[in-house]
């Protein structure tokens, strides 16, 4: 992300386009179109800087690249400080940072291409341990974790997620749901590998001939084992509720979810959305909750009911975690 004073106020950019174009001395470019709000600051100001975001900021950095400095104050998204330049703004949530003094640039078709001499370094990390940095890359238009390879969003999208779910917050319901029974489709694997769309139409062929099922709900339920979780992977069943079981055809299977007490969070809007409140939920509301901690292994499950449309931005659907209460709690 590029940050540069724009009217006495810092903005942040996410930019696909940068690169070191010099080594001694430090010199970095940065592209931003001609009508970038943050091309203004860099020349109003003649300086910049380069944020490095981590995994654990992908939806604030797809923001970023969304949300226009121009209709969006972005100056409260991060911790602002400065360095030795005084007007460079950077982001303290990030485990590398500089900032650059505009030495140069170069006007194209669309394009300024920004030339700033590296005038110091920041760093959360004094070792530069990558595992620990955890930064991403941006990969035909998908973020992805170096460390883990693995999609975290699709770019130009993720980021509407920001509001939603760390702006306007979100709060669960705490239930206990008695032992059931479910008979579904099954997959073993990563979620990244997973064609949901595949499970619903099997589960939809297979399903009519389970009796004794409760057709009005689905449940999407993530299974874990110890092995499995050291692969990346799980078990991943589709299905329904069982009032009785008895006569389970071919090609399904039937598993049984012990009484349990829930953390029930209510996902609105787009599936795509999903991601946010997963981020939400792991990276701000356990930290932050004092009495309750997930259930180490035990499964959680999402449930889909009639207001679950995956072409609606009003769909809805509550994402289930298991809970018990902290050991200093008790």
């Amino acid at each position: 992300m590029v940050g540069a004073n724009v009217n006495g106020k810092p903005n942040y950019l996410a930019v696909g386009a940068i690169s070191v174009v010099h080594n001694h001395p430090t010199v970095m470019m940065v592209s931003l179109t001609k009508t970038h709000y943050t091309s203004k600051g860099i020349i109003e100001n003649e300086t910049f800087s380069i944020n490095i975001p981590s995994v654990s900021q992908v939806i604030e950095t797809d923001y970023c690249g969304i949300a226009t400095g121009k209709t969006t104050d972005k100056s409260e998204i991060f911790t602002t400080f400065y360095g030795e330049l005084e007007s460079a703004p950077m982001i303290e949530e990030c485990p590398i940072t500089c900032e650059c003094k505009l030495i140069d640039s170069t006007k194209v078709k669309y394009c300024i291409a920004f030339f700033g001499e590296v005038c110091q370094l920041y760093s959360n990390d004094q070792n530069f341990d990558i595992s620990h940095i955890n930064p991403m890359l941006l990969s035909l238009g998908e973020y992805r974790s170096i460390t883990q390879s693995e999609s975290l969003g699709r770019c130009y999208k993720i980021g509407w997620n920001y509001e939603g779910a760390r702006r306007k917050g979100i709060k669960p319901k705490f239930l206990e749901k008695e032992e059931f029974q479910v008979v579904g489709v099954e997959d073993v694997g990563k979620e990244i590998n997973r064609n949901h769309r595949e499970f619903w139409i099997k589960l939809r062929d297979l399903g009519e001939k389970v009796q004794n099922r409760d057709a009005s709900h689905t449940l999407e339920i993530h299974m874990y084992t110890k092995e499995l979780s050291e692969k990346g992977e799980n078990r991943f069943i589709l299905g329904n509720e069982l009032s009785k079981v008895e006569n389970i055809p071919e090609g399904l299977v039937h598993i049984t979810i012990p009484t349990q007490k829930y953390a029930m969070f209510t996902q609105i809007g787009n599936y795509d959305n999903f991601m946010a409140t997963v981020q939400y939920v792991f990276g701000e509301w356990f930290p932050d909750n004092k009495k309750y901690e997930r259930v180490p292994l035990a499964p959680d499950f999402v449930w889909y009911d009639a207001r679950y449309n995956p072409r609606s931005d009003k769909s809805e659907f509550d994402w289930y975690i298991p809970i018990q209460e902290k050991s200093s709690s008790i």
